[in-house]
């Protein structure tokens, strides 16, 4: 069977399985755990390690029940984004709630577009509805799949609501056209992704030398957008809520680095409120052995954002 006849396969399957009610969904998750953790061990040795790295402090006991709890609910992850394709926009408001839409109205009214950086915390699948209730057009931005009928059956999932999705390689040429079309956007990006392994900017993360993607700073200072850090929290199985903080309203009045370090200090908060809840299996450090000497220097104990830089 060639490439094309698997995806197309599988993709069929996938929508005969987002039709299963959700709780039978997760009566899935519950029999794959012990597969996926116990009988595969799938990236266990890899989730393993970065939480030893990232939580030296914490017992061993303590690191294992974090890891557990994290196949648990990355197996209920797998079954959501399955489910995504055919969830209602009232089941999805249900399930993701946006708490404060309106923070982003006065850029809007400026016509004024923004930038949002989130990480992989919590289901961020689940915010395709997001264009009925932000007033911005949503680009989300992403890293093309390398099979190109999954990769246009997930885009074709995650535009249902009117949100457009963009490929990292050419958000730039479409933030320009926005920007002579006049219409204000909402660039929305996972900047938690490891980049290549030369690229430039390094800094201390999770007690590790980590890569970030300084492309975000860029496009803000550019295009001189705001810039909102958007957190996801899982307040129980099925449910989330969401909300947005500004990190800068006047990018080009700070460094590049700046933003990208308030940016990871933030993900570091949320981290160690939840530590189940981040990508584990993801090979985040997979390019430390190119680290440099020197790195930006660790300002988790100062202010990064405008906002506490002017008392309030």
């Amino acid at each position: 069977m060639n490439k094309k006849a698997t995806a197309l396969t599988g993709i069929f399957f996938l929508k005969v399985l987002s039709r299963l009610p959700l709780r039978v969904m997760y009566l899935i998750s519950d029999l794959m755990f012990p597969v996926v953790y116990r009988l595969i061990g799938y990236r266990r040795t890899v989730v393993r390690m970065n939480l030893m790295h990232a939580f030296p402090e914490k017992p061993e006991k303590e690191r294992l029940s974090i890891e557990k709890q994290y196949y648990r609910i990355l197996c209920d992850l797998l079954v959501e984004g399955i489910k995504t394709r055919t969830m209602s926009q009232e089941e999805l408001s249900r399930r993701m709630v946006f708490r404060n839409p309106e923070v982003l109205d006065s850029a809007f009214e400026a016509g004024k577009s923004v930038i949002v950086l989130s990480a992989h915390m919590g289901n961020w699948e689940w915010l395709l509805h997001m264009p009925l209730v932000v007033r911005h057009l949503p680009l989300f931005v992403y890293k093309p799949q390398e099979n190109v009928w999954f990769d246009r059956f997930l885009n074709g999932t995650r535009e249902k609501f009117g949100g457009k999705t963009v490929s990292m390689s050419i958000i730039m040429r479409k933030l320009l056209e926005t920007e002579r079309t006049g219409v204000p956007v909402l660039t929305w990006l996972a900047a938690d992704q490891t980049p290549p392994w030369n690229h430039p900017f390094w800094t201390m993360f999770m007690h590790r030398k980590t890569q970030f993607f300084n492309g975000p700073a860029k496009l803000a200072q550019r295009f001189d957008q705001p810039v909102f850090f958007q957190r996801i929290r899982r307040m129980k199985r099925g449910y989330y809520e969401t909300w947005f903080e500004l990190l800068f309203d006047r990018p080009r009045e700070v460094p590049e680095e700046e933003i990208i370090l308030a940016y990871v200090r933030k993900v570091e908060q949320i981290i160690r409120e939840a530590p189940e809840d981040y990508l584990w299996s993801h090979r985040r450090w997979k390019n430390i052995k190119h680290a440099p000497d020197h790195v930006y220097p660790d300002l988790s104990n100062e202010c990064l954002t405008e906002n506490c830089k002017d008392g309030r």
